[in-house]
Order: structure tokens, then C-alpha cells, then sequence
């Protein structure tokens, strides 16, 4: 594999710092095209692959996230500050305090999901075959959830009960190929809500399943070894395009949802899928 230099390597920091903000969020799975694009393109670099640089690239998307829904993040700050600091004898909105509840249940399944079978899924099922199959089960899955959906309850509706079946979508996402947004969604959609509920339960959901997979590699960083002042130019470059390709992704899937278009994504997956499978088989990978 090619080894990358100097103004190289910023081009690739840029590069993947953009494809992680954007398929973070677009329901196209961000673990299976920062996968694919080195696999692809023959591309090896020891600082691009590491901790540091996962760490730097979800905290930008960490942020755009927090920047985007801004709103309903201060509110259900403002709300469980209330619960916690009162002890819950004074309450908050009550369509609120169900979000909170569903948020909080539907982060258990990736947590529990991730100490179980993490290590496993990290090394063992990251071949371009299994990750193709992983795409095209998420094609799949949006393609049902879109002509499955009512489109019809509104997030205030949501309850615990939902956020465990939909906080399950999101435990398979641990899963390279399957997409964390694309499984939330799809589960939104198959359990009766509106698109624009299904992606707001999708970004707030994902906002401790973001955080936790940043603080995990920033663990990481403690005993890597990497020279974090020497990498602070790529770091940055990646952090801030994440951040801003996040917020980009963030706008465009609202758009797109609000259009019913959500079809595209399905094909968009099948081609890309189609592609990593035809790149194996030429080279006899597995």
C-alpha cells in the first residue's frame, strides 16, 4: 500500500474528515466508507487509521449535531437539569420528559451490544464481503421502512417502548455497512412516525452513541503512543470537515426526508456495495 507525505496527508485528513461528517448522517454508513475508501484506493497512512484521528473526526461530528438541533438540545438540557436538580419535584414537559426517557433506554442496546461483542465486530467481520452484505441489508431495510411507514405520529409521541425498539435499529448499526442513521430512521419509520420525527429521535439518539464512541477512542489515545502535538495540523483539518460536511449532511437529509426521496439512498448503497463486492473479487479478497 502506498504510504502518504506532507501536504498528501492533509488531503486525505480533509477527505475522510468530509465522508465521516457526511455518512454519519446520511443513512449510507460512515464505518463502511472509511472501510471501503482506503481498501479501495490502496491507501495506508498510520496516523489516518488511528484513535487520534477517529477520536477528532466524532467530536466534529459530535459538534454539528449539537449545533443543529440546538434547540431541542437546550430544552432537554434545561428539562433534566430540572429533573435532576429538584429531584424530580418539579417537572418539565411532559412530551419532553418522554424524549428524555427514550433517548436515555435506547442508548442501553449499543452500550450493551458494544462491551459484548465489540473487540469482535472490530476485528473479525471487517472484510469488504461481509461489509457489502452489511450495505445491502441497510438498502434494504430503508427501502421497506419507506413504503412501510404511516408517516403519521409526531415526536411528542414517543415513549420508552420506542426508544428500545428504535436504540435495538441502532445496536445493529455496530455492525461496518449497516448505518447507525439509516437503521434509527428506518425504525422510526416502521414504528409509525413522521419522517421529520424519525430523523430528530435519529440525531438526538445518536448524540450519546457519538459522544461514547469519541470518549472510547480518546481512552485509546493513552496508549497508542501517537505524537498528538506533530499531528495537530491533520487533526484539526479532520475534526473541523467532519464538523462541517456534518452540518451539510444534517440539512440535506431533513430535505431529502421532507421530499420522500428516501429511495435514493437505497440505490446509492446498492452501488456502492455492488462496486466493494466487484473490487474483491477481483483481487480474491474476502
Amino acid at each position: 500500500m502506498a504510504d502518504l507525505g506532507g501536504a498528501s496527508d492533509l488531503l486525505l485528513a480533509l477527505l475522510l474528515g468530509l465522508v465521516q461528517g457526511l455518512t454519519e448522517f446520511l443513512p449510507i454508513s460512515s464505518s463502511a466508507h472509511l472501510y471501503a475508501i482506503p481498501y479501495l484506493f490502496s491507501l495506508d497512512h498510520a496516523l489516518l487509521s488511528s484513535r487520534a484521528f477517529a477520536a477528532v473526526v466524532h467530536l466534529g461530528t459530535l459538534a454539528a449535531v449539537l449545533v443543529a438541533l440546538r434547540g431541542d438540545v437546550i430544552r432537554l438540557a434545561r428539562t433534566a437539569s430540572t429533573l435532576l436538580f429538584t429531584l424530580g419535584r418539579r417537572r418539565g414537559e411532559g412530551s419532553d420528559e418522554r424524549l428524555l426517557l427514550a433517548i436515555a433506554v435506547g442508548t442501553i442496546p449499543a452500550v450493551a451490544f458494544g462491551l459484548l461483542a465489540g473487540d469482535f465486530l472490530e476485528s473479525s467481520v471487517r472484510t469488504p464481503i461481509v461489509v457489502a452484505v452489511a450495505v445491502l441489508f441497510g438498502a434494504a431495510l430503508l427501502w421497506i421502512a419507506d413504503r412501510a411507514s404511516s408517516l403519521e405520529r409526531p415526536l411528542s409521541g414517543v415513549s420508552a417502548i420506542d426508544g428500545l425498539l428504535i436504540g435495538l435499529a441502532q445496536a445493529l448499526a455496530l455492525i461496518p455497512g449497516i448505518s447507525r442513521s439509516g437503521a434509527t430512521i428506518s425504525g422510526g419509520l416502521l414504528l409509525g412516525f413522521s419522517r421529520d420525527a424519525a430523523a430528530r429521535v435519529s440525531f438526538l439518539l445518536g448524540i450519546p452513541a457519538i459522544a461514547g464512541a469519541g470518549i472510547l477512542e480518546l481512552r485509546g489515545l493513552l496508549t497508542d503512543g501517537t505524537d498528538l502535538a506533530g499531528a495537530a495540523p491533520l487533526l484539526a483539518v479532520g475534526a473541523v470537515a467532519a464538523f462541517f460536511s456534518g452540518l451539510g449532511a444534517i440539512r440535506l437529509l431533513i430535505r431529502i426526508l421532507n421530499g420522500g426521496k428516501l429511495w435514493s439512498f437505497a440505490l446509492y448503497r446498492v452501488v456502492f456495495a455492488l462496486i466493494l463486492l466487484g473490487t474483491a473479487l477481483v483481487r480474491g479478497g474476502v
